[in-house]
């Protein structure tokens, strides 16, 4: 394992010797995967696109790809047999997320509650399903380690949910609820693995095109991960997340009207 260095904080800046990131053909994940090669990790990174995941391969030498669909279970199983067999795996990030914009008042249009129903399931398998199983998968590995952690990132939503992704917001809600329960039972039992949750801003993706102005880049997103890694909180709230959630402790309605749709 790379041996840890001091950051300019006086902190542990930790190297991981290999990872598992969710989602990494773009976005976050592939800045975060970037920014662990740089750092000589062995970086294991999924997505749904073969074309968009050999981009990514091309853009990071050395990056390691899965073509895997994280609302199908059988490909999350996969994932985690291929994560897995990495040499000396200690971090996994739960990165990748899907969020639908779906009305839910379809009593007015027939033949709309199946899409609804099936797009549901979806979602929340690819969001809240896939992080839980593949961490199921994985602590066994984890807890070989000498020092690991799973990194949970969520959103502000998982509080303060907005009107247009009820299923989305729902499951962010979900996996800090899971995040702070492993943690409470790690340091119970194995205190050398931790979990982590990191709640994001809007970031500049894909995803969040056309929606909402003042997002963080990508590599703003990867750099508040690795900074979560090396300190020792194990909830970090990044830029905008913080002021929303202090404006929702003593003013949820304000909070709810900030986020709205």
């Amino acid at each position: 394992m790379n041996s840890p260095t001091r950051t300019r904080h006086g902190s542990r800046d930790p190297r991981w010797t290999a990872a598992l990131v969710t989602g990494g053909s773009s976005g976050v994940g592939l800045a975060l995967a970037r920014r662990l090669v740089a750092d000589g990790t062995t970086v294991l990174v999924c997505g749904r696109d073969p074309g968009r995941l050999a981009d990514a391969a091309a853009q990071v030498p050395g990056l390691r790809t899965l073509v895997a669909d994280l609302s199908n279970p059988d490909d999350v199983a996969r994932l985690a047999r291929t994560a897995a067999d990495l040499p000396g795996l200690d971090l996994v990030v739960h990165n990748a997320a899907v969020q639908l914009d779906r009305d839910w008042v379809v009593t007015q249009r027939p033949g709309a509650t199946g899409p609804l129903v099936r797009d549901a399931a979806a979602e929340l398998a690819a969001d809240l399903g896939a992080p839980l199983h593949l961490t199921a998968y994985l602590l066994p590995v984890l807890a070989e380690a000498p020092r690991a952690a799973v990194v949970s990132v969520t959103s502000a939503l998982g509080t303060v949910p907005k009107r247009s992704a009820p299923v989305y917001c729902a499951a962010k809600a979900g996996l800090s609820a899971f995040t702070t329960s492993l943690g409470y039972q790690l340091r119970a039992t194995a205190p050398h693995v931790r979990a982590i949750e990191v709640a994001l801003p809007l970031v500049d993706t894909a995803m969040t095109a056309g929606r909402g102005a003042r997002k963080i880049t990508t590599d703003a997103a990867a750099s508040a991960i690795l900074s979560a890694l090396a300190g020792r909180r194990d909830r970090v709230h990044v830029g905008a997340v913080r002021p929303l959630l202090a404006i929702h402790r003593v003013a949820p309605r304000l909070a709810a009207r900030i986020v709205a749709d």
